[in-house]
């Protein structure tokens, strides 16, 4: 599917509301019906001067609004140009849906491998899927640098807590003295808790360098390349950067 293939809708910005020391949580209004879209799916935001920006989508599909998880990173002028576009503007314009890791119908665990705001795809798809009763073994390892990073920790800590089929495991990676939970790479820190992960669903979210990292350490580890999901190495497979 091309951009030039989905269409524009207009949207209303409802919340801009700062959740951790650079990320924020965006709420949008669809000003006329919410356009279908599936967990786990991205949008192209439109700034002021017609450049388009990426953003996975937060919220889930039973949900009426669009929620998006921007991190704003001291020096970055794109991010400063994107929160203070959504600051000061009532409206919108959205190209939308795209990507392609979903989650698929499968009697196999789904493992969720989430480096910072790559936590926004799965926060869609897991919550979409307890909304629809899904008792399917679901696996959640979200990674940060510092405890702070973890925005909207409850959400996870929630879901965990009221179903039996959900596991979550935050792991920090940077220099947190307060944190007393799982330290070191999230891959590893997976990696380490199962003895067999060849007959998984692995999805993984992140920046490039850490999505690459984990995919060739799976392989590596013996994981069919099409158990391995994620919309970079998608988009590289595509562009015939990766096989």
């Amino acid at each position: 599917m091309t951009e030039q293939a989905n269409p524009f809708y207009d949207f209303e910005v409802r919340l801009v509301r700062k959740v951790s020391s650079d990320v924020y949580w965006v709420q949008l209004d669809p000003l006329n019906e919410l356009p279908p879209y599936s967990a786990g799916q991205y949008l192209m935001l439109e700034l002021a001067d017609g450049h388009l920006c990426p953003f996975s989508i937060a919220s889930s599909p039973l949900q009426d609004v669009l929620e998006l998880h921007i991190r704003r990173l001291p020096g970055h002028d794109e991010a400063d140009k994107i929160i203070s576009h959504l600051k000061h503007r009532n409206k919108v314009r959205v190209q939308m849906p795209f990507g392609r890791c979903l989650l698929t119908q499968s009697d196999k665990p789904a493992v969720f491998i989430a480096g910072g705001t790559g936590f926004a795809p799965f926060h869609s798809i897991i919550k979409t899927a307890l909304m629809n009763g899904e008792d399917r073994e679901l696996i959640l390892y979200w990674g940060a640098q510092t405890a702070a990073d973890l925005y909207l920790l409850e959400d996870p800590k929630e879901w965990a807590e009221s179903v039996d089929n959900l596991k979550f495991v935050p792991v920090l990676s940077g220099i947190d003295p307060q944190w007393q939970g799982r330290k070191g790479f999230v891959h590893h820190a997976f990696m380490l808790d199962y003895a067999d992960f060849t007959n998984m669903d692995i999805y993984v979210a992140g920046s490039e360098p850490m999505v690459m990292s984990v995919y060739q350490d799976l392989l590596d580890r013996g994981v069919d390349k099409q158990n391995i999901h994620s919309d970079i190495l998608h988009i590289k497979q595509e562009f015939g950067q990766l096989d």
